[in-house]
C-alpha cells in the first residue's frame, strides 16, 4: 500500500523557508561567527572607533567581501552583536550563580571574579565591553541605546543580590550603582597598572562594607 503524505502549500513554504533561508545559513556561518569574535574582543582593546572592519576582517581571517553579505546593518550591526557575545563570554552565568552564592562576600567574589579573569587570561589587554562602547557611541543612538539597557539588566542583578541579603530594597539600587562604578574604575586602574590588586581591593572593601547582611532571606525579590 502507499501512502501519499499531503503538504499543504503554506507547509510546503513554510519548510522551504526552514531550510533554505539564506539569512539563517548567513548567521549560522563560522566565519561570520569569528568576525563577531574578533570585534568582540578588538573592541575591548581599542574602543569602537579604534575598531574598523578591515581590522576585524584580518583579526578573524574572514572574507573581506562577505561583510556586507554577513552584517546588512554595517557597523552598528556588528558592534552589537559583538557586545552581546562579550558580555555572554563575561556573564554567561552570572544570574545563576549569584543565586547560588551562599554569603554576602561569596556574592561579591562571583560579581568580581569574571573581570579578574578577563584581566589575567588576556595580559591586562582587555577591558569592559560596555565602557569602551559607552565612550564611543556618543552619536549613535542605536548602540547607545543597546548599551544603556544591558548595564540596566547587569545593575538590576547586582540589586538583587544586595536585595536578597537583606538590603532595604530602597536602597539596593544606590548599592549596585557604587559597586558597578567602583568595578570600572578598578578595571582601569587595573590594566594601567598591570595588576589585579585594584580589583582585590575592591572585593575586600564591598565583601566587608555591609556586616548587617547575612545569609539570604527568604521570598528575596526576583529579577527578570
Amino acid at each position: 500500500m502507499t501512502v501519499v503524505i499531503e503538504i499543504t502549500y503554506p507547509e510546503a513554504m513554510a519548510v522551504k523557508k526552514e531550510t533554505k533561508d539564506p539569512a539563517a545559513d548567513r548567521r549560522r556561518s563560522p566565519a561570520r561567527a569569528r568576525m563577531v569574535q574578533s570585534a568582540a574582543t578588538l573592541i575591548r582593546e581599542r574602543g569602537i572607533h579604534g575598531t574598523g572592519l578591515r581590522e576585524v576582517v584580518a583579526h578573524s581571517g574572514g572574507p573581506r567581501g562577505s561583510l556586507g553579505r554577513f552584517f546588512p546593518g554595517g557597523k552598528t550591526q556588528l558592534v552589537t552583536e559583538a557586545i552581546d557575545v562579550a558580555l555572554v563570554d563575561l556573564f554567561g552565568d552570572l544570574e545563576r550563580t549569584l543565586g547560588e552564592a551562599e554569603t554576602f562576600p561569596e556574592a561579591i567574589s562571583v560579581l568580581v571574579t569574571p573581570w579578574r579573569r578577563l584581566l589575567v587570561d588576556h595580559d591586562f589587554a582587555l577591558g569592559c565591553p560596555l565602557a569602551a562602547t559607552i565612550c564611543d557611541a556618543a552619536d549613535n543612538d542605536s548602540l547607545r541605546t543597546h548599551v544603556g539597557e544591558s548595564v540596566a539588566s547587569w545593575r538590576a542583578l547586582v540589586a538583587d543580590a544586595y536585595i536578597r541579603f537583606g538590603a532595604p530594597e530602597a536602597e539596593a539600587e544606590a548599592h549596585a550603582t557604587v559597586l558597578m562604578a567602583a568595578l570600572e574604575g578598578a578595571l582601569i586602574l587595573a590594566r594601567a597598572q598591570r595588576t589585579i590588586e585594584p580589583l582585590d581591593t575592591v572585593e575586600r572593601f564591598f565583601a566587608s562594607s555591609a556586616p548587617t547582611l547575612g545569609r539570604p532571606r527568604s521570598g528575596s525579590r526576583a529579577r527578570a
